[in-house]
């Protein structure tokens, strides 16, 4: 059997269990139900099951086991690292746009522009071995364009776009780049050494891409009524977010971040569905934001 349709079987039997718990019957009915799986040959024997459960273990850091009183299996412990989760994922989606190719609109796809994600091979090579790159940068602004030569330290979502983030050779500041503003891209054979920044470390109290180096990070407290409260609560805006409290009219989180603008966006992007509870100067810049958007009309 093909390491593609392993890691295929693999990732399938994660998606089933995390629905619900279910039996070895159970599993290969579910997959019996997957034209792709059929043609995978994805449905195996309950031994080659058990050692699968082993190597998910393994891999994925997902425990799974039996109950024995039901004859059922479930994920006891699951502490998938991230960048698992993202390309067992991203492996999901394509698989399900496979089985809807030429279905009508079983699967809606956002109308959006390239995100620019045909750099990303190569600005992999270059960061993995150290080469300077070269580019055309269309700026947001002015759509002017202007020629870069940096040093790639690294690539980083946010928001549902990709950055590149690395050393402007211009003048030494470390700069994020979005990939769709990225044109005729070149990679030198120059080397450079690897330039210390902790790419991890600098985003970790930020939200978005605005790293906000020149501020602290600081408590802030946001109250959401209940009905937008359970989205924030399903879908955490920082990984610092912690339920404070809850009533039938509100739900408070508190977070621990750094108050840049990509945040102050994000908060005023729910409107009256929000209320910043502290801290006050975060609360009053809030405020003249409304306000300023309230001049315009």
């Amino acid at each position: 059997m093909s390491v593609d349709q392993t890691i295929k079987r693999y990732t399938r039997i994660i998606s089933l269990l995390r629905r619900r718990p279910m039996d070895y019957d159970e599993i290969q009915n579910e997959m019996s139900l997957d034209p792709d799986a059929i043609e995978d040959k994805l449905l195996t024997s309950q031994r080659t099951l058990q050692r699968d459960i082993k190597a998910i273990a393994s891999i994925y850091d997902i425990e799974i086991v039996a109950d024995k009183s039901y004859n059922k299996y479930y994920i006891k412990e699951d502490v998938e690292d991230l960048q698992s989760r993202r390309l067992r994922e991203s492996f999901e989606v394509v698989n399900a746009i496979k089985m809807t190719k030429g279905l009508g609109n079983t699967l809606v796809f956002e109308e959006r522009s390239s995100l620019g994600t045909e750099h990303m091979a190569g600005l992999i090579h270059a960061i993995q071995n150290n080469l300077i790159i070269e580019f055309s940068y269309q700026k947001y602004w002015n759509n002017s364009e202007s020629k870069r030569m940096v040093k790639p330290i690294s690539l980083k979502e946010a928001r549902n776009r990709w950055y590149l983030i690395a050393q402007d050779e211009k003048d030494s500041k470390v700069k994020n780049f979005s990939l769709d503003r990225i044109h005729n891209l070149s990679i030198t054979p120059s080397k450079f050494k690897s330039v210390s920044f902790d790419v991890n470390m600098e985003f970790k109290d930020c939200f978005g891409i605005i790293n906000g180096s020149d501020e602290e990070p600081i408590e802030v407290i946001l109250s959401f009524t209940l009905e937008q409260g359970r989205y924030i609560q399903s879908l955490p805006l920082h990984h610092s977010q912690q339920i404070i409290n809850e009533n039938s009219d509100e739900i408070r989180f508190r977070y621990y971040i750094k108050p840049t603008h990509d945040f102050k966006m994000e908060v005023l992007s729910y409107g009256d569905q929000v209320r910043v509870v502290s801290p006050e100067t975060l609360q009053n810049q809030i405020k003249d934001q409304l306000k300023k958007a309230l001049n315009r009309y």
